[in-house]
């Protein structure tokens, strides 16, 4: 499950649990079950990798819109020829090194 962290002060959501909120500053807040569902806006394609990544390449990287008003960028588990502007996705895990990873819902 994908969770965030709604600020006690300015009420904006972030994915930055543990840190002060991005918009504020504030150090409170309560965490935020989020629906795990979203849209593509927009993406790239990483076809030369960092070293520790290069074995993955290529992979995709998007601009995604959740329905509670976050947007974060996020790999994407898809081949990148097949999306599409618009497209609906879905939260599929979080990993520690590369963060949250969608894939087409």
């Amino acid at each position: 499950m994908l969770k965030a962290r709604r600020c006690a002060e300015c009420g904006k959501l972030s994915l930055e649990a543990g840190h002060p909120c991005p918009f504020c500053g504030s150090e409170g807040g309560s965490a935020v079950a989020l629906s795990g569902r979203g849209r593509l806006l927009s993406w790239t394609v990483i076809r030369v990798a960092p070293g520790r990544y290069a074995a993955e390449a290529p992979y995709a990287v998007g601009l995604l819109e959740l329905p509670e008003g976050l947007r974060l960028t996020a790999r994407l588990e898809a081949d990148p020829e097949q999306l599409a502007a618009g497209q609906a996705v879905a939260f599929a895990s979080l990993d520690p090194a590369r963060g949250p990873i969608f894939r087409p819902a």
